[in-house]
């Protein structure tokens, strides 16, 4: 305890005072000793659940988790008053976190890195860059890797300057876009999914023709369907506003994974009537899965290739093993403006469906949950160069705002 008091006095006492790498490392050291010393391993999740539960009593309160922890109620609540039934010492790892990290979410972010980052450092240097896989220089590979956790090859990642272990590299990689950079940090509960079970990945191969991890994704077939974030509760309430019409019923239909009971009486009121009518009616169970976490890293100038590049090597992959239709949950407008683009052009088979959307925390991001019908979409890759992806994504966007201005 007393080390604690001590690390807590000498560190700043708001996140905007920036505190430096050592102290954060300082922190990390401490917070990792005291977990493993006593077992706590779900101290972070049980700290959030406790503070959940006294910032929602305000009923207006809505939104995913980082709307809630940077809320003015929860700046009132968290690091101020026990944790009624925990152990003392989590208030001060509570206010610990907050002082380091601004929040507990970020600090467990943090931690999630830390941890991998200290496996990483016991690999032999000399073994591993003898194991790490390789490409030609610029070349872009990518391949379905069915079980990450038995996979034995060392990669690189643009977020740490050593190799590391495909699982290892996917976590981290994970925590780096969706969870630090866009605030995903719902994913922290389900991390052991990133480091297990089916994966797409995309590698670029760098001046020393080392295989960079650019983009990763998680895709989970129709028996892994109680993991499926698409079935989450949180995706499946009454704040979603379903988009389903006659003429998206027929060409879902037309893709003959459905039985002749896949129709409507009258339009759903909600997607989860419609989502379990389409559960219902399914005949097809190897043709769907789920993609999630479809991820792109790299220097902000390369991201959108990246993007545009992963999109068109994993419809291919999944085209081409049989996944007719794959459900999505995406909240990157570029990939949706494009879809967008290419379902005003007429196509017999629309490549994209839209089911339902929501403005999560309110703030005009729009999440969509939709459907990828894979042999269009991976014909329409096919054909659309960058460049027209490019132009396509401006068009629409372009559309938009003289829609807006009328």
């Amino acid at each position: 305890m007393n080390c604690l008091d001590d690390l807590i006095t000498s560190f700043p006492k708001r996140s905007a005072d920036y505190p430096s790498l050592s102290q954060k490392q300082r922190g990390l050291n401490f917070i990792h000793t005291y977990i493993h010393q006593h077992g706590e391993y779900d101290i972070f999740s049980k700290i959030i659940s406790y503070r959940i539960a006294q910032i929602q009593t305000d009923e207006n309160n809505s939104g995913n988790l980082h709307q809630t922890f940077t809320s003015d109620i929860a700046n009132q609540i968290c690091g101020h008053g026990l944790l009624d039934g925990l152990p003392e010492i989590y208030l001060d790892i509570e206010r610990l976190a907050i002082s380091l990290f601004g929040n507990i979410l970020s600090c467990w972010a943090e931690y999630e890195s830390y941890k991998i980052l200290e496996r990483v450092q016991q690999y032999d240097q000399i073994a591993a860059l003898n194991k790490v896989y390789t490409c030609a220089p610029n070349e872009f590979i990518s391949e379905i890797v069915m079980h990450i956790e038995k996979d034995e090859r060392l990669f690189m990642t643009h977020h740490y300057n050593k190799p590391m272990l495909l699982s290892d590299a996917i976590v981290l990689t994970n925590i780096e876009t969706f969870i630090k950079e866009q605030h995903w940090y719902e994913m922290l509960y389900y991390l052991n999914l990133s480091q297990k079970g089916q994966h797409f990945i995309m590698l670029q191969g760098d001046e020393n023709s080392l295989a960079i991890i650019t983009s990763t994704a998680l895709l989970q077939g129709w028996e892994k369907r109680d993991n499926w974030l698409t079935f989450d509760p949180f995706f499946q309430n009454n704040r979603w506003h379903v988009d389903i019409n006659e003429k998206k019923l027929n060409m879902l239909r037309q893709t003959s994974i459905f039985s002749d009971t896949f129709h409507f009486t009258q339009r759903p009121s909600c997607v989860l009537e419609f989502e379990l009518l389409l559960v219902k009616s399914l005949i097809d169970e190897k043709a769907i899965c789920e993609i999630l976490r479809l991820t792109v890293s790299g220097s902000s100038a390369k991201r959108q290739f990246f993007l545009y590049q992963s999109q068109k090597m994993l419809v291919q992959k999944l085209s081409e093993q049989g996944n007719t239709l794959a459900f999505t949950i995406i909240e990157q407008p570029s990939m949706i403006l494009f879809y967008q683009a290419l379902n005003s052009e007429g196509h017999i088979i629309s490549p994209y469906i839209n089911t339902s959307y929501q403005d999560v925390n309110s703030n005009g991001i729009i999440t969509y949950k939709g459907l990828w019908l894979t042999k269009s979409l991976n014909e329409l890759f096919q054909k659309n160069s960058f460049k027209d992806y490019k132009k396509k994504i401006i068009q629409i966007r372009k559309s938009a705002k003289e829609i807006t201005n009328v």
